[in-house]
């Protein structure tokens, strides 16, 4: 409950330098000051404008669950492929062996 009234008391603080409109209950008030602390609104926002842009702009840039799903989906099913293309050969390989040891031992010796 402590951290409530101290950020309320900072960001009161961030504009204790811009004149404050008098309250009069009433929605109105202006003491001249209005267009200063506007001005400084509107410098304040076109800061946030560009700051926006720069974060939507690196986002465009990160990759989405969809898309590491996705890549993880690909890498499973190339990884099962290659594995049963290592299975084949070794299979094949070793049927060659055993014919040329038959071949060998039945028609040389």
């Amino acid at each position: 409950m402590m951290a409530i009234p101290d950020i309320r008391h900072r960001l009161r603080g961030a504009d204790a330098e811009l004149p404050r409109p008098p309250f009069d209950n009433k929605g109105g008030g202006d003491d001249g000051g209005m267009e200063a602390r506007i001005s400084v609104l509107e410098a304040a926002n076109i800061e946030t404008r560009d700051r926006l842009a720069r974060i939507e702009t690196r986002l465009d840039s990160v990759a989405t669950k969809a898309d590491l799903l996705n890549v993880r989906a690909a890498l499973h099913q190339e990884m099962n492929a290659q594995t049963w293309k290592l299975v084949t050969f070794v299979c094949g390989f070793g049927t060659a062996l055993v014919a040329a040891t038959y071949f060998v031992a039945k028609h040389v010796y």
